[in-house]
């Protein structure tokens, strides 16, 4: 799915969504969400293409993969909470959305606390404890 298809797919379901919500805004944000995850399916096909790429820069660079699991989980969580976010301001629940956010961050700190240890151990090293 190109980024051509993906902006004329959302376009045309904003629009009848648009037209929908006065009569029926409960199908409108059925359509919405629907929408969103045909995309989101669309997408992740291109997910093979990520992952030969990162093979080849942790072989190429000699990066831990440790340091590369933490990145790739990091981004997974920022796309599922960016994703969850949205659905839940689009359907009309900002405090929820803020939570979701508040708790994705939240996660993305605990996934990166070996990174943060490592850090430290290196500082510490560095200056001399």
């Amino acid at each position: 799915m190109n980024i051509l298809s993906i902006s004329v797919l959302a376009v045309v379901t904003v629009i009848i969504c648009v037209m929908l919500k006065p009569k029926n805004a409960e199908i409108s944000v059925m359509l919405g969400i629907s929408c969103s995850v045909i995309i989101l399916i669309g997408v992740l096909t291109q997910v093979s293409a990520i992952v030969t790429t990162i093979n080849q820069i942790i072989a190429s660079s000699g990066i831990s993969v440790d340091y590369i699991v933490i990145l790739l989980k990091s981004i997974g969580i920022c796309l599922v909470t960016e994703f969850a976010v949205n659905t839940c301001k689009d359907s009309g629940s900002q405090s929820l959305a803020s939570n979701v956010s508040l708790a994705g961050k939240i996660m993305v700190t605990v996934t990166a606390l070996p990174l943060y240890s490592d850090i430290l151990k290196t500082v510490l090293s560095l200056v001399g404890n």
